[in-house]
């Protein structure tokens, strides 16, 4: 009876905790002084958000899988943090950012996928994963080889890109 009260206003300020954690992790990103303060504080948000959705949905979920992921994340981000150069962190950032649209796109292509038919109200959430997912991973890569001198630094363009 407790756990039913308990659960979804854990969850929900849980959640409002984490997303205010990553607003000031975001803005403290933005001065050398305070960008590891801000990491800190997001990396802080993350594992929050984390740990309330296994509270709240942890029956269904395969813990070692997510086990996996929390420690291979933690493991790449500190060698990333460690072995990168600070000139190229913009490209870093660039890779980190498509990996996470990536993801967006893999999820929601994994939910499409679960559902025998799904309704109006999943389809569009999903698209719009899919789509801003793969929006984000190819616009990404491309910054990534902008910044990393993999691309040219000028416009790409077509024949007959813009009609007349």
């Amino acid at each position: 009876m407790i756990h039913d009260f308990l659960t979804p206003n854990f969850t929900n300020l849980s959640y409002v905790a984490a997303s205010v954690l990553f607003i000031l992790g975001l803005k403290m990103l933005s001065s050398a002084t305070t960008a590891r303060r801000g990491n800190m504080l997001s990396a802080l948000g993350m594992l929050i958000a984390v740990v309330a959705a296994l509270y709240n949905n942890g029956d269904g979920l395969a813990w070692k899988w997510i086990a996996v992921g929390v420690i291979l994340g933690s493991v790449i981000g500190y060698a990333a943090a460690r072995l990168v150069r600070m000139t190229a962190m913009p490209e870093m950032v660039a890779l980190f950012n498509g990996f996470g649209g990536l993801a967006s796109l893999l999820v929601g292509w994994a939910e499409y996928h679960k559902q025998s038919a799904p309704g109006f109200d999943l389809a569009i959430p999903t698209t719009l994963a899919i789509l801003v997912g793969g929006i984000a991973f190819t616009g990404s890569i491309v910054a990534f080889g902008k910044l990393s001198g993999q691309l040219p630094g000028k416009p790409i363009l077509f024949p007959r890109q813009h009609l007349k």
